[in-house]
């Protein structure tokens, strides 16, 4: 792997042959000139930034090592901890978005407009993007300006356009071998555009109570159930418990009442940290009996500002605010709202802006 700290190597001390003692004036002409010079040496240093790598310049591609994310596309053995990040919590605004605790993981709620798109990156480098929001350009942009330099795996919660249209742009960027999905199709251009980036990878449709592994983390699939074939995209959101002890996350894509009370009568649900509220919001969904079941002590709402359709809803937010939840949104302003967990995995856990 090449250096990410390389000093640029030190200027010749004599550019040309030794010659006859010049004269005075000579020497005067000759000490400007080499002042000159020696300035010029000096300011592209300091422009080009590669003296000692200190002034920041390459700190997106120092972000991307830290979490074990080699420019070469290889993961590091046990990279990803604090010891090797910017010592900063990205949880509190700091400068090392891709940062791991040792036996942690961070979730990067990604502010992609309206629709949803969230990053889970493992201790030891393991990355799986969930949806990918309404648009390849934006959620590209997104990735890249983190510094993000490999993916191992996709996830698509379910068929609609705000959560499947960049996905294929991302698999071909990434060159992901693994994608998880519903299995349920749909007749749009965005769907067969996803599907035939998708099946070139090791398509996977997990089904209530199977598990995957993600580096030290564990994928937990509790909805849909085994034989259900329905024709509902958001009733059919895979719906995804995972984190660890003091951390836990669940994802719930556009999941709405029906499936909650599916969720409650199975039985599957349980006490978790962080919540990624189903349906940007929308007033479908997250219902009080749901959250009495899960009880989060952090929401994270993922939606576009000033969008058309009212996400997310008041009586939603007031019915989270009322179990004590703490609320965390993707659209408060035009600039980059992005949201993210950051988990030590033994007790340790913040929720915050990225930026």
């Amino acid at each position: 792997m090449t250096d990410l700290h390389q000093t640029r190597p030190s200027a010749p001390r004599c550019a040309h042959r030794c010659r006859p003692t010049p004269s005075r004036d000579a020497r005067t002409l000759s000490r400007r000139a080499t002042l000159r010079w020696a300035w010029l040496v000096v300011a592209g240093a300091l422009a080009l930034g590669c003296s000692d790598g200190s002034d920041g310049t390459n700190d997106a591609t120092a972000s991307a090592a830290d979490a074990g994310l080699h420019g070469d596309g290889s993961l590091s053995d046990g990279v990803g901890s604090d010891t090797q990040g910017s010592g900063k919590d990205a949880g509190d605004g700091g400068s090392d978005p891709l940062s791991v605790p040792a036996d942690g993981y961070r979730a990067i709620f990604l502010d992609i407009g309206q629709g949803d798109a969230t990053l889970l990156i493992t201790a030891s480098g393991e990355t799986l993007l969930v949806d990918s929001g309404p648009s390849d350009d934006k959620i590209i942009q997104r990735l890249v300006a983190l510094g993000l330099k490999r993916l191992d795996a996709v996830l698509a919660t379910h068929a609609d356009a705000d959560h499947i249209a960049g996905l294929a742009a991302v698999i071909a960027h990434y060159d992901v071998k693994t994608v998880y999905w519903n299995g349920l199709t749909k007749e749009t251009k965005v769907f067969k555009t996803f599907y035939e980036a998708a099946n070139k990878t090791t398509l996977v449709e997990p089904k209530r109570g199977s598990t995957a592994k993600l580096g030290n983390l564990t994928l937990e699939f509790l909805h849909p159930a085994k034989g259900n074939s329905g024709s509902d995209h958001n009733a059919d959101s895979l719906v995804v418990l995972t984190g660890c002890s003091g951390a836990w996350l669940l994802l719930t894509g556009d999941a709405e009442a029906d499936t909650e009370d599916e969720l409650l009568k199975a039985g599957v649900l349980s006490d978790v940290d962080v919540l990624k509220v189903a349906h940007h919001g929308s007033a479908s969904g997250t219902t009080t009996a749901f959250l009495k079941a899960v009880t989060p002590e952090h929401a994270v709402i993922s939606a576009g500002l000033n969008n058309k359709y009212d996400h997310p809803d008041k009586g939603v937010l007031k019915r989270l605010a009322d179990i004590g939840a703490k609320i965390y949104q993707t659209d408060d302003t035009w600039e980059d709202d992005s949201q993210t967990l950051r988990a030590t995995c033994k007790g340790g856990l913040t929720v915050g802006p990225l930026h």
